[in-house]
């Protein structure tokens, strides 16, 4: 489930370029900020802000987990070339993996960054 190191942001300039060059989708419990990279030669990359708003260290993580989770699941099916910010609102503390997973999947479906599934 670890994503890896190739495949996250860690600088906080890569994060604030997503955040300001790019769009966002804002839903009850996440934010996606995302923005078109070509120039990438991994098919997506990552990063997840969890702030003190949500809670402890215990609740921001299990908050990661789950999100990691999500992304582990359906990550096949973003499109490539794009950077991602997941940002977990307060509200996410309290959501169950199955709500933030719809909300997930809906957010990529409003985006247009999910490919149709191949069966």
């Amino acid at each position: 489930m670890k994503i890896p190191r190739t495949r996250r942001i860690r600088s906080r300039s890569e994060f604030l370029r997503v955040r300001k060059e790019g769009k966002s989708i804002r839903g009850k419990f996440l934010v996606l900020g995302f923005l078109a990279d070509k120039s990438m030669s991994e098919p997506f990359k990552l990063g997840l802000i969890t702030t003190k708003k949500i809670g402890g260290a215990v609740v921001r993580n299990r908050v990661r987990r789950r999100i990691r989770g999500i992304i582990h699941r359906t990550g096949e099916r973003i499109r490539p070339g794009f950077r991602l910010v997941v940002i977990a609102r307060f509200r996410a503390a309290e959501a169950t993996s199955e709500q933030l997973e719809k909300e997930w999947k809906w957010m990529l479906h409003q985006s247009g960054l999910m490919q149709p599934a191949t069966d």
